[in-house]
């Protein structure tokens, strides 16, 4: 018997070796498909706005379909009471929870729940957040149908409901209010309907925690949620600000998530104009009063919807004065519209630094947006101004090393950058802030006169929205920080709060045809002077909110909610302040509007208003030890939510046995109008994540190319045995 000992030659896997490069790609292939949060589950079947069920005994999700989404939109002034109504069905055969996150406007006061299950229907109560949470968990697991809502972000909300049975029907409807904006003479009201998926900055916080998709959903607490994103050390609640899947791509002809839309418009004026600007509505009067319905019937919610309305030549008000009894307490929201009073001559020369957003959430329409903006204001700049343009992704690039004279060779350098700029990679903002706020200009130029003005353009897709507002307040200096949403659905929170903390103001651009007047109106208003050192001299103590006015640009009102305690003052207030740098004041009577008649909200304005007050105190000086006590009075009162406060219904009826399984699982959103597909997504480590991929297949085909080529070659030797 032939004992014959065979040994590969080497010479064998320089064959091989050709093939190499082929095989590491096919591999890294691999690693950014598994690397994607997209494809935790196989979603390719699952439709946005569907509520997801986890199959038992397999890793698949069967969908139980969004029956229906109603938005009720009762608008009276410029206070507009809405109540948002979704309607689920368990279409599968085992019990369920279900998880979704929804967005609502930033200054939307929440203050009622309501869960209905066939005809039952239960009220929910605001309770402080721990305790709902533990309610909640203990009809979880008691078998009754219960339904929490938590405050995630000012904008984003979370919903858990639990224990509905296999084809049962549950209907959520949450009430809210909010005030509609009034610039240069028109009204607006925008309500989002989508989420644009956040980036999450920073190192993870939870290095080695099992992935919590597929089958482990269903062993999930209460205190845990079905984001994407795993916690990180600047955003530790990135699982509860991002949901399971990122959003599915809709339509309004076979929408995915279909909603209807109906308002009633009580402006108590004449209107001259009354007009959806993404959505085509029917518009019926009678008298003074505007019903819109969608003319379809129903769309997909992948943009928001924003209603303006603007009053006739003669009509728009001067100021307006809106009062609410609630519990023998009154309250009132008070408008002041100061006259417009500037002359070209008076317009200083400005340095403006262009900022803009060209991460991965701003591909498709958003990016074409956004060049079209930057287009429109390098044309308005004058040769007396200076400029900078910074774009950022990932990484921070500005086009100069300092402000630049506005003249034809500059700006047609700016014009050619900003020509090729497209969307990819991170949106890492606090880089591309820090180097905006930073004055390069020498100190001849910084002697000058100038009003230094950051114009930031982009979607706001971010969780890391505190860390950003602090840093604004901490680097701001003397720059006044303006901000312009893109896209379908902006996260309007951002938007708003980077511009409140800059000292500026937020302006939306959502489709292609609005850059024009939208970018025209920004500029024409920031080139005016501000009415400044605004205040307001009420006839009797007050407690007012916001406490200081803020500086007010040429056709922006002046806002603040009230609270008078248990009689309404007579008389007249005083406001005044520096107009164009001359002293200005206005006496207004305090005459209701409109027509004597109480404005349903304004109590719930004037509680949030407080309690988004006391929130801004965190990010100067005051501590949460002293915060939370005051939020926490304020919301509880009034019955709001809150970061501190949730709202919980539950049913006293027990309806699933406690010894059947529970699952929990999530629902998505439909992907923002216009937005194009999202890249994947990596860890954020210290180095990116497709280069760490990389960079270990190039090892290990190194150390492979060292193991063959130290390899001794060996003889072949047969032995008789």
């Amino acid at each position: 018997m032939d004992n014959t000992t065979w040994q590969r030659p080497a010479g064998a896997y320089w064959f091989v070796l050709p093939a190499l490069p082929t095989l590491i790609g096919a591999v890294l292939a691999l690693l950014v498909i598994s690397a994607s949060p997209a494809r935790a589950v196989p979603a390719a079947e699952i439709g946005a706005g569907h509520m997801q069920w986890h199959s038992d005994g397999s890793d698949s999700y069967q969908a139980a379909l969004t029956q229906h989404s109603k938005l009720s939109v009762t608008i009276a002034g410029m206070v507009a009471v809405v109540q948002l109504e979704q309607r689920f069905e368990n279409s599968t055969d085992s019990w369920q929870e279900g998880i979704y996150s929804f967005p609502l406007p930033p200054e939307a006061a929440v203050r009622q729940l309501e869960m209905q299950v066939g005809e039952r229907r239960v009220l929910g109560k605001v309770r402080e957040r721990q305790q709902a949470k533990k309610l909640y968990q203990e009809a979880r697991v008691a078998g009754k149908k219960a339904a929490l809502v938590e405050q995630q972000r000012a904008n984003l909300f979370t919903n858990r409901i639990a224990n509905i049975a296999p084809g049962e029907q549950v209907t959520v409807r949450l009430e809210y209010v909010q005030p509609a904006s009034y610039v240069d003479g028109e009204f607006a009201l925008r309500i989002p309907t989508t989420l644009t998926p956040r980036y999450i900055p920073g190192v993870s916080a939870l290095r080695g925690l099992e992935d919590q998709t597929g089958a482990q959903a269903a062993s999930l607490s209460v205190d845990q949620y079905l984001g994407w994103a795993k916690p990180t050390i600047r955003v530790p609640d990135a699982d509860a600000v991002t949901p399971l899947l990122y959003p599915q791509t809709g339509s309004d002809f076979a929408p995915l998530n279909p909603m209807s839309i109906d308002v009633d418009l009580d402006a108590g004026m004449p209107l001259a104009e009354v007009q959806a600007l993404y959505h085509e509505m029917a518009l019926s009067r009678r008298g003074d009063r505007y019903q819109l319905t969608l003319l379809n019937g129903i769309s997909e919610m992948d943009r928001d919807f924003e209603l303006r309305w603007r009053p006739v030549t003669g009509a728009a008000p001067q100021a307006a004065f809106f009062t609410e009894q609630v519990a023998g307490q009154y309250y009132g929201l008070l408008m002041v519209v100061p006259p417009a009073l500037v002359q070209e001559d008076e317009i200083l020369p400005r340095e403006q630094i262009f900022v803009i957003d060209t991460s991965g959430s701003m591909a498709g329409e958003p990016i074409e947006q956004a060049r079209q903006s930057l287009k429109l204001a390098l044309a308005q700049l004058r040769p007396q101004d200076y400029f900078n343009v910074i774009a950022f992704d990932s990484d921070t690039r500005a086009l100069f090393n300092q402000a630049m004279p506005a003249n034809r060779h500059y700006v047609a350098q700016a014009s050619e950058f900003v020509r090729h700029l497209y969307a990819g990679g991170g949106t890492e903002m606090l880089p591309a802030l820090e180097r905006a706020f930073r004055n390069e200009s020498s100190k001849e130029e910084q002697g000058a006169q100038r009003l230094r003005q950051v114009i930031f353009i982009t979607d706001g897709a971010v969780a890391n929205e505190q860390e950003l507002f602090d840093a604004i307040q901490a680097q701001l200096g003397h720059s006044r920080l303006f901000t312009v949403g893109i896209g379908s659905a902006p996260n309007q929170w951002f938007m708003q709060g980077a511009a409140d903390a800059g000292r500026g103001f937020s302006v939306q651009v959502s489709k292609i045809d609005q850059v024009s007047a939208q970018m025209g109106q920004l500029f024409e208003r920031i080139a005016a002077p501000l009415a400044a050192d605004l205040s307001v001299s009420w006839p009797q103590q007050v407690e007012a909110w916001p406490s200081r006015v803020a500086d007010l640009y040429r056709g922006e009102p002046l806002l603040q909610s009230v609270h008078f305690g248990d009689a309404l003052p007579a008389g007249e207030l005083l406001v005044s302040g520096q107009l164009a740098g001359k002293f200005w004041q206005q006496r207004i009577a305090l005459a209701p509007q409109p027509g004597g008649a109480e404005q349903p909200g304004v109590a719930s304005l004037w509680a949030k208003r407080k309690i988004a007050s006391l929130l801004s105190q965190l990010a100067i000086s005051a501590s949460e030890e002293d915060i939370r006590p005051a939020v926490l009075d304020v919301a509880l009162t009034h019955q709001l939510l809150s970061p501190y406060t949730s709202f919980v219904a539950i049913e006293e009826k027990i309806s699933r046995d406690v010894n059947a399984p529970l699952r929990s699982n999530a629902l998505p959103n439909t992907r923002p109008r216009g937005q194009g597909a999202q890249p994947y997504a990596y860890p954020n480590t210290a180095t990116t994540g497709p280069a760490n991929a990389f960079l270990g297949c190039f090892a290990l085909f190194i150390a492979l190319l060292i193991y063959v080529m130290r390899r001794p070659e060996e003889d072949h030797v047969s032995k008789d045995s």
